[in-house]
Formats: C-alpha cells, sequence, structure tokens
C-alpha cells in the first residue's frame, strides 16, 4: 500500500510546496518548527483543506486532483486520524466515540459497538467503555481516539502530535503503547511532530518540512549524521556551519576560517561539531589549536549533570561541559569565554 501526494497549495503566509511519498513498510514522520506547514499537510491529506495544486493518490484511488476536478469529501476517504486534542464527542461514551465512524460507514448499530469494545479491550480500556470523555485522563482519552481512528480499517493513518496533550509521566508509557499498535497497524503512518523523542522512537523514516519545503528526509540515524539546516542541527544537539572547503579549510560567510582534519572534500561543505567536542576557556589559550574564538554567554540549560553553554560571537557555537568545569569557569550569562575546537573533532560533508 502506497500514499503519493504532491501537495501545492497558498495558506496566507505559508507557500506551500511538498512531495510526500510513503508505504505501509514505514512509519513516516513530518517534524518541523512551528508554522512550517506540518498540520497544514494532514489536514490537506484528510481532505480537510483543498489542495490548490498537486494530487494525492492512495493506492490507485485519486483522493484530489484539481486538474481533474477529483475530491473525495473527508467522510469517505479511508482514512483514520488522531488529533492533537482527540476531538472526542463529549456527549458520547468511549464505546460510542469508537463506534462513531463505523456507523457513518453503515455497520449496524450493534455490530459497531460490539466492535467498538473489542478495539476498547485491545487499547486496555474494556473497563471505561460507559465513561465519558469528561472523566478520562489524558493518556486514556489519547487511547480512545486511536482506537476509533483504528476501528474503521483506514487504509491511511494520520497523527497530529498525538502524544503533545499528555504530561511527561504519561507520554512514555502512551508512546511505548502507541510504537506497538503502529506496527500491527496494515496501513500507511503517517505522523505529524515537532518532538525529536516521539520522531525517534516511533518512526522508520524522517521528513523534516521548513517554511512548506522538504529540507531534509532519511532514517533518523541518516537525518542526525548529516543535519543540512539550522534547524535539524539544533534537533540533533549539533552545532552546524555551512562554507567553501579547500584543502581542509573553510571559509564561512563571516570571513572566519574553520580548520577540519578532512583534506579530501572541497567546494560547498557542512560542518557538524559535537557540542561535547567543544572546550571552553575563561582566557585565550596557548599552543596549537587554530579553531579558537571568543565569545560572549547568552544562555546556559541544565542537563543533568552537565550545562550546555551558547556563545555568541565571530563563530556561534554551542559547548557542553560538566557542571563542575561551568563553576571553575564562574560561566554565566555575559561572561566572555574562549571556545576551542580541535581540528579532527570537525566532521565535514557535501551541502
Amino acid at each position: 500500500m502506497t500514499l503519493d501526494a504532491r501537495l501545492r497549495t497558498q495558506l496566507g503566509d505559508l507557500d506551500l510546496d511538498v512531495d510526500l511519498r510513503a508505504s505501509d513498510e514505514e512509519v513516516v514522520a513530518v517534524i518541523g518548527p512551528n508554522g512550517a506547514g506540518k498540520t497544514t499537510i494532514l489536514r490537506i491529506l484528510a481532505g480537510l483543506l483543498r489542495l490548490g495544486r498537486g494530487r494525492i493518490d492512495l493506492d490507485g484511488t485519486m483522493l484530489d486532483d484539481p486538474a481533474t476536478n477529483t475530491y473525495v469529501v473527508p467522510e469517505r476517504r479511508p482514512i483514520g486520524v488522531v488529533f492533537q486534542d482527540y476531538l472526542l464527542f463529549p456527549y458520547l461514551t468511549a464505546r460510542d466515540n469508537v463506534a462513531f465512524g463505523l456507523r457513518n460507514q453503515g455497520v449496524s448499530k450493534r455490530d459497531a459497538r460490539r466492535r467498538a469494545d473489542e478495539w476498547l479491550e485491545r487499547v486496555g480500556l474494556a473497563d471505561h467503555a460507559d465513561r465519558k470523555p469528561r472523566s478520562l485522563s489524558g493518556g486514556q482519552a489519547q487511547r480512545v481516539a486511536l482506537a476509533r481512528a483504528l476501528a474503521t480499517k483506514p487504509r491511511l493513518l494520520l497523527l497530529d502530535e498525538p502524544l503533545a496533550a499528555l504530561d511527561a509521566g504519561t507520554r512514555a508509557d502512551i508512546r511505548r503503547e502507541l510504537r506497538q499498535h503502529l506496527a500491527e497497524f496494515e496501513g500507511v503512518r503517517i505522523l505529524v511532530t515537532h518532538d525529536p523523542v516521539d520522531a525517534a522512537t516511533l518512526a522508520d523514516r524522517l521528513v523534516v518540512v521548513e517554511d512548506g519545503r522538504v529540507s531534509q528526509t532519511g532514517t533518523v540515524s541518516e537525518v542526525s549524521a548529516h543535519p543540512r539546516s539550522e534547524y535539524v542541527a539544533q534537533l540533533v544537539g549539533l552545532n552546524l556551519y555551512r562554507g567553501d572547503a579547500i584543502r581542509g579549510s573553510i571559509s564561512l560567510a563571516n570571513g572566519v576560517t574553520l580548520e577540519t582534519g578532512d583534506t579530501h572534500l572541497t567546494g560547498d561543505v557542512f560542518a557538524a561539531v559535537n557540542p561535547r567536542s567543544v572546550a571552553l576557556f575563561s582566557h585565550e589559550p596557548h599552543g596549537s589549536p587554530r579553531n579558537r574564538w571568543q565569545g560572549t554567554v547568552t544562555d546556559l540549560d541544565a542537563l543533568a549533570d552537565r550545562v550546555r553553554v551558547r556563545l555568541d560571537g565571530a563563530v556561534p557555537v554551542v559547548a557542553e561541559i560538566t557542571t563542575a568545569a561551568s563553576r571553575d569557569l564562574e560561566v554565566e550569562p555575559g561572561s566572555r569565554l574562549w571556545s576551542v575546537i580541535k581540528a579532527t573533532d570537525v566532521r565535514i560533508y557535501p551541502a
């Protein structure tokens, strides 16, 4: 089963131009910053927004094609949707919420409620069938929404930030359950999220969308190893630079030169540096390091026994040091520090 979507539309300031392909052999996560177009993609696939141009082909069935005036209304699409806020009907019980889609498909009330009970049992809520949404926890409401989406046996399952409304304690448990349900689902699965943990743990492939365009796609390991935008670099926790490489030296746009240990690549390249490879000093270090710059601390983020330090300067950089080192350096916003990066710690790849 396959999805072949070419999505072109203008919505306010958003100019969306995205090609999205997926099969039933993978879970695809569409990830990107707020306003990038992620939810618009989901709403177009679900039929809640009309395409301006392009087409949506789900396993040979055309759902939307403005060129031929083809448009299948949402209720007739073989699609299940789990919305961010779940959108359960407040006046219906959990059982009747799950049965709702089945009833719309013409299933008798008796059979719809029987199948709804089967799904509630599968998601661990058999004893909550008669409860209404207001008496359910966030995790329970998420399970009801998932059961409602799956009960109609859709060919395409869309999940819009499915764990965003949950507290941190519940999210880990529900994430494990959701991963299992996604593995058992036999159709195409598209997850929309801005959470890198959800994307990494639930998806086989990432599609990164920025400003209405796909900026990068690949497996989690591929995207993490070779970020191609500042957003992705921040997502995976790396410093990213871009410049022109000649014999191991990279000329950045601001005129600063970054020395690397790779003399083979030339031309337009990305350079990635792990924050743990950045050393900080209160005074200009002596010796041979060529990648050294002074900067001003703009932000501190505590991570267990380590601290991420952001410095602004000729080369903006994020360093990750121990809390003990942070105390010794007396790091605080406004501090002036020197950052040092060994040439051998700079990893480069073609832009």
